[in-house]
């Protein structure tokens, strides 16, 4: 049986290297060699750009998005992300499949350029930089893995996933949460040093988006002090400062000043994360904002006005990624970083800390920034403060790829309303197996190694 390997680029280059057969001497004539490719830094830094167009992200936000509590399904749709939205899927749901595959291609792609730069002087900044920015990429691409593909962290649990430090043909099988958890952070540690301060436009990895991403990965481990030095030196290091209510619609028009809120992006000339609720071509709507999400929303928290629009005939659809304006429809570019994410997890950290007076004036911080009439927050218990950490991390990040796992991690289920779930499923239970998506059954049939996710069959 013919073998698909998790890191598809590298197989794709194995075909091409052995076609030539094994009994002739003969130069390969239809491909580039990686010698030939990369002869100079400025080669290399191509390459670069290379695995930079090859973060996705937005498979990570639309899967959150669809099986969340955030949307709700419109009769237009044809059968867009349908499986996910009602908790339907298996090892063989296309759109799992592809979320897994894309963030294994940006993985090797990564470890590619990792290679042929250990060719170059070690000395240049340049080769140190790039060195740097793909282990940033390793470590974003195993850590969106780990957490959509696994159960909540939980060192010893031995079902993690494979942690690939090498492009190539291999059979990896999934190792403990905690060895890819540090793996992880040692990789982010290794990039800091060499990353850039600041980066024009936030397009590139720097300094702030790897502690951005170190912060995010330490909220998931509950690793709450590393969390809240990471968040602050996310921010400090770029010296970036929230939006303010004016300002708050230009992020998502992406006409914002370079320190003001997005600490990391990817451009997006075309397509982007609106086409997992709105057609581009024609309009149609796959899937309207939840009427338990738009509730959400004081009347005088910009947030709303941003989050939502309504259509020609008046529906209720998705406008925070609807696009630039006088542009294509849905062309946004990716916020993978924010400074209100920073912010939040600060909260959460405090929170769970059981410092209920800095947890709330990080909430009272970020909502003086929303809401023209906020009013102070202040709280008397900790299962308060984290209902409310809870709620505005919902207010604030929605359709930008955490609230499905938040879920998760928090151990809730969903519970749709009925106005909201009148054709599609309402209630996935606190534990359930579905919170853990299945590994992908080209995955399976591939790597004899591959464990099952629990509840899946193969």
């Amino acid at each position: 049986m013919k073998k698909i390997k998790l890191n598809i680029v590298s197989v794709l280059w194995a075909v091409i290297i052995t076609m030539t057969g094994c009994s002739l001497d003969i130069e390969p004539t239809d491909y580039i060699s990686d010698s030939k490719a990369y002869e100079t830094i400025e080669d290399l830094e191509k390459g670069m750009i290379g695995v930079i167009n090859s973060y996705g992200s937005h498979n990570i936000v639309g899967m959150s998005d669809w099986a969340s509590d955030d949307l709700r399904y419109s009769l237009a749709n044809t059968g867009q992300g349908v499986q996910v939205h009602n908790w339907d899927y298996n090892s063989s749901t296309g759109d799992l499949a592809g979320t897994w595959n894309e963030q294994a291609k940006l993985v090797d792609r990564a470890n590619r350029i990792l290679t042929i730069a250990g060719k170059f002087d070690a000395e240049d900044e340049t080769v140190q930089r790039i060195i740097g920015e793909c282990l940033f990429t390793r470590a974003y691409g195993h850590f969106n893995v780990v957490r959509m593909y696994c159960k909540n962290y939980e060192a010893n649990d031995p079902l993690g996933t494979p942690y690939k430090f090498e492009s190539g043909v291999t059979y990896p099988s999934r190792l403990p949460q905690g060895v890819v958890y540090q793996n992880i952070l040692k990789d982010i540690d290794a990039a800091i040093p060499a990353l850039s301060d600041r980066r024009e436009k936030n397009y590139f990895m720097t300094k702030s988006a790897a502690y951005a991403l170190k912060a995010r990965v330490a909220q998931y481990m509950r690793e709450w002090d590393m969390a809240i030095a990471a968040a602050d030196e996310a921010i400090g290091l770029g010296g970036f400062r929230l939006a303010t209510i004016e300002e708050y619609s230009d992020i998502w028009r992406d006409e914002m000043e370079d320190n003001v809120e997005v600490i990391f992006r990817l451009r997006r000339e075309s397509s982007g994360i609106g086409n997992y609720y709105q057609r581009s071509t024609n309009n149609d709507i796959f899937f309207h904002p939840s009427y338990d999400l738009m509730n959400q929303y004081a009347t005088d928290d910009i947030r709303q006005y941003a989050f939502f629009a309504t259509d020609e005939d008046n529906q209720d659809i998705v406008g925070k990624h609807i696009g630039r304006p006088n542009d294509k429809k849905n062309a946004n570019d990716v916020k993978v970083f924010r400074v209100s994410e920073m912010v939040l997890i600060k909260a959460e950290a405090y929170a769970q800390k059981s410092m209920l007076n800095e947890a709330a004036a990080e909430l009272n911080h970020l909502r003086n920034h929303r809401l023209a009439s906020p009013g102070v927050l202040s709280f008397a218990s900790q299962s308060e403060t984290m209902q409310a950490v809870m709620d505005e991390r919902r207010r604030e990040l929605a359709y930008e790829g955490h609230r499905f796992y938040d879920l998760k991690r928090w151990g809730l289920g969903i519970e749709r309303l009925p106005e909201d779930s009148e054709t599609t499923s309402r209630t996935l239970e606190a534990g359930d197996y579905r919170f853990v998506f299945p590994i992908p059954q080209t995955e399976i049939f591939a790597n004899e190694n591959m464990i099952q996710n629990d509840g899946y069959s193969n």
